[in-house]
């Protein structure tokens, strides 16, 4: 236990690993040899690293942890600055979104600028965005960490919608140009991989922010106050 609370979830513990350890999977080791050869491969390397790490990190609540741990002034410092107006901004829904379609669309587009994907120092940092965009999206949408100014519940919505809008289109697209590509099979294969793993993850990523919305809401709703528990009126003693 963490200075006297409750016990930290094994479900956040195991969620954050398993994000961390998947992105260890996918950038190292046989996976990242076959995946500078193939775009399929790659393109499931970025499913991972961009969708379902940073969901799985999101969900460990790693900030809320850190904040358990730390001394209260230190807590204190963090959602200082954590208030300030850019962090509040990186952390917006919009922002996240903007900062994961437009690279994926420029990557994806028509092929053209698949070679940077192999670019010995791009390509890594490339992998590094995919993470971070994710986090930030997947923080911003879904994020069990404090948030000094949640978007509501509809822009957040709204938000994985266009995600999955902007993939589809994309998939689609590199799939139509893809015969005048030398690897046509392989581009086809990427572009499928895409469409149909991007719906896939984002089913995870509906289920994880309808989850969040009926904790902090649904729950509550049926719940009746005392009053109406006992079924009487002021006065009454039933």
């Amino acid at each position: 236990m963490l200075r006297g609370r409750t016990a930290w979830p094994v479900r956040r513990t195991v969620s954050w690993l398993g994000g961390a350890g998947f992105g260890l999977v996918v950038t190292t080791g046989p996976v990242a040899t076959a995946a500078a050869a193939s775009l399929t491969v790659h393109t499931a390397v970025h499913l991972v690293l961009g969708m379902l790490v940073p969901l799985l990190l999101v969900l460990g609540a790693p900030v809320t942890l850190f904040l358990r741990a730390v001394p209260a002034r230190v807590g204190r410092g963090y959602s200082r600055a954590a208030r300030a107006r850019p962090l509040q901004a990186l952390a917006h829904p919009l922002t996240g979104l903007l900062l994961t379609s437009v690279p994926l669309a420029v990557l994806y587009w028509d092929g053209t600028m698949l070679p940077l994907l192999h670019h010995p120092v791009l390509g890594p940092l490339i992998h590094v965005h995919f993470v971070a965009a994710g986090t930030l999206f997947a923080y911003a949408v879904v994020g069990r960490d404090p948030h000094p100014r949640r978007a509501s519940p509809t822009l957040r919505g709204a938000a994985v919608v266009a995600s999955i809008a902007v993939h589809g289109i994309v998939s689609k697209h590199l799939y139509s140009t893809a015969g005048a590509q030398a690897a046509r099979a392989d581009v086809e294969q990427a572009a499928q991989l895409m469409y149909y793993g991007g719906d896939a993850l984002h089913v995870l990523l509906l289920v994880a922010f309808c989850a969040g919305i009926y904790r902090r809401t649904g729950r509550h709703a049926g719940v009746p106050t005392g009053r109406a528990r006992l079924g009487g009126s002021p006065g009454r003693v039933v």
